[in-house]
């Protein structure tokens, strides 16, 4: 009779993958089959350890969950494709079998001495654990293994035994090896060799420089030359693990990949560059990869690739409860396309509890280094480097930045300059932005702005006399510069207006009933995260350093203590709200 065992399949036939997996919390994660999941959040939002649950979920089913109180994975649903036999014709095509003392057991990489029994028991239910079949279908790179992914091994005894190391399966197979030293030319610009001369099998860096004789034709010249060769372990941490993650990859049929930061080690470039070789991997051999990151330069290189990418973005909240969110990749897909977004840190933002836009550069300096020395008085659910400011080039760009992060599940505050009233639909839109209705916020914006909405008043050439200099008095040996011209023009422009009052002297310009709606309205915009500078703009929280403004303003305010000092306390006090609500 003829049994499962040795029934015929058809090894393209079968196929697995992760479907979804559904969390304690009640959330449900789904995965591309063929593509990339990037599980992302600030330090300490739990993305190493729910990528260390589920590899531990999938080998060993509910038994893990019921060694670990703390599992945050209730059930793994695999998505499936072929028989039985398939799967057995599938282990067959990438796995070694042998007769062992009457018994039929296979071995490869990671694979060794598993029972054709234990295989087929396994492949008729998943959702006991893949326990025997775990490291034939699963692949789990953290740090430590990806420095010794490409570690020398010894020499076969014969050409027919079973390879125990990714090594031997690059001494089999030279198109593998061509695919792996093309990456390595493409990533580090250095070429490499595969040692089969010596006693152990090895990965050198470089090219001898000698024709490759043939293999029983072996000349002094070249032993000499592939023997001078640096050894690939021998190299820095980054090249080592980068090729040392790709080495066991590209040798294997994989069809499920977990890797718990693969960005460690690697400078910006590189990871941009590992991002886009993970998600064309993912994409030409049909692999599902997972992965955990706290990079930029990682995810943009998941988006330049042509991969299926999905972001799930997970949250830490004060009372140590884990919450997910799994993004939109199309507006994830938008921030890059977008030039103005694409080179700006605003990806970053996934990466922390909370981001700040402000005006400019100089802003965002101020303001960091004044929440840094304030954080231990404002009671912060986390710590002020989890917050990242972010320029939005002027108040223009704040509501298109916003309302890309807030699509992407981050948190976001804004920090403007008080005139931002001056320009009603650039308010609205980013109230709307953050979520808010202006309807709102439109009554007591009406009241308060009124009496700088009226018809101007004549200015007298005597007034622009006294304004620059009391501008600029001080500055007479400075060069003439376009930035200086910038701010003759500016200050021209201003004394023509009313609202020159509220940059100068901020909230105490408004008075009477004014005043009071101004109060109502920066009270409820500081609860939608909107958080004005009250003392008008930045430079009013330094008034009387002699440096008026221009570059050379945030240096002499930062040496002469200005984030220090209460006003500046006060406004990153009313930022922090923002992020306490976060």
């Amino acid at each position: 009779m003829q049994t499962a065992a040795d029934s015929d399949g058809d090894s393209k036939e079968f196929s697995i993958s992760i479907a979804g997996v559904e969390l304690t919390t009640g959330d449900r994660i789904d995965f591309p089959r063929s593509g990339v999941t990037a599980i992302v959040g600030s330090n300490n939002s739990g993305k190493s350890t729910l990528l260390r649950q589920l590899t531990a979920h999938i080998a060993r089913g509910q038994q893990a969950a019921e060694l670990d109180r703390t599992f945050l994975v209730r059930r793994v649903i695999f998505e499936r494709s072929g028989t039985v036999n398939d799967g057995l014709a599938w282990v067959r095509e990438h796995a070694v079998e042998l007769d062992r003392g009457g018994q039929r057991v296979f071995y490869g990489p990671g694979v060794e001495g598993v029972r054709l029994e234990a295989i087929a028991t396994r492949l008729r239910d998943f959702g006991l654990g893949l326990h025997e079949l775990n490291n034939l279908l699963v692949f789990y790179g953290d740090a430590w293994q990806r420095l010794q992914g490409a570690t020398p091994v010894e020499m076969r005894d014969t050409f027919s035994t079973p390879p125990s190391s990714p090594l031997h399966v690059l001494q089999d197979d030279y198109k593998l090896f061509e695919e792996l030293n093309r990456i390595s030319l493409e990533v580090f610009r250095q070429p490499l060799t595969l040692d089969r001369l010596s006693k152990r099998v090895n990965l050198r860096v470089g090219d001898p420089g000698v024709p490759t004789p043939r293999i029983d034709r072996v000349t002094e010249e070249y032993s000499t030359a592939l023997s001078s060769l640096p050894a690939l372990m021998e190299q820095g941490d980054g090249m080592r693990s980068l090729l040392g993650l790709l080495v066991p990859l590209v040798t294997s049929a994989y069809p499920i990949v977990f890797i718990d930061e693969p960005e460690a080690f690697l400078h910006p470039p590189q990871a941009a560059a590992l991002g886009r070789i993970l998600g064309e991997q993912a994409k030409e051999r049909g692999v599902q990869v997972i992965l955990a990151t706290h990079d930029r330069n990682m995810l943009s290189g998941l988006l330049a690739s042509k991969a299926d990418v999905s972001i799930v973005r997970l949250n830490r909240s004060v009372d140590d409860e884990t919450s997910m969110h799994q993004l939109n990749v199309g507006d994830l897909r938008e921030i890059w396309n977008d030039p103005v977004l694409r080179y700006s840190n605003a990806l970053d933002g996934l990466f922390h509890r909370l981001v700040v836009l402000a005006e400019a550069d100089g802003d965002c300096r101020f303001y960091s280094a004044a929440l840094e020395e304030s954080a231990s008085d404002l009671g912060l659910p986390f710590p002020p480097g989890d917050v990242l400011f972010v320029p939005s080039g002027g108040k223009a760009g704040m509501s298109k930045l916003a309302r890309a992060l807030r699509a992407v599940n981050v948190p976001v505050a804004a920090s403007p300059d008080m005139d931002l009233l001056n320009d009603r639909d650039t308010l609205k839109g980013l109230v709307q932005s953050l979520g808010g209705a202006w309807a709102e916020y439109e009554r007591d914006y009406n009241l308060a702005t009124a009496p700088f909405r009226q018809p101007r008043d004549k200015v007298l050439v005597s007034q622009i006399i006294s304004t620059l200099n009391a501008v600029f008095a001080d500055r007479g040996g400075e060069p003439f510069t376009a930035e200086v011209r910038g701010e003759f023009v500016t200050q021209l422009r201003v004394k023509e207006s009313p609202w020159s009052d509220v940059k100068q002297y901020g909230e105490l310009a408004f008075k009477g009933e004014a005043a009071q709606a101004l109060q109502r309205l920066l009270s409820k915009l500081e609860q939608l995260g909107i958080v004005l500078a009250r003392v008008g703009e930045l430079e009013r929280f330094a008034p009387a350093l002699g440096v008026a403004k221009g570059a050379a303003w945030l240096p002499a305010a930062l040496k002469a203590g200005a984030h220090k000092e209460p006003p500046a306390r006060r406004h990153v006090a009313a930022l922090a709200e923002a992020g306490k609500s976060a």
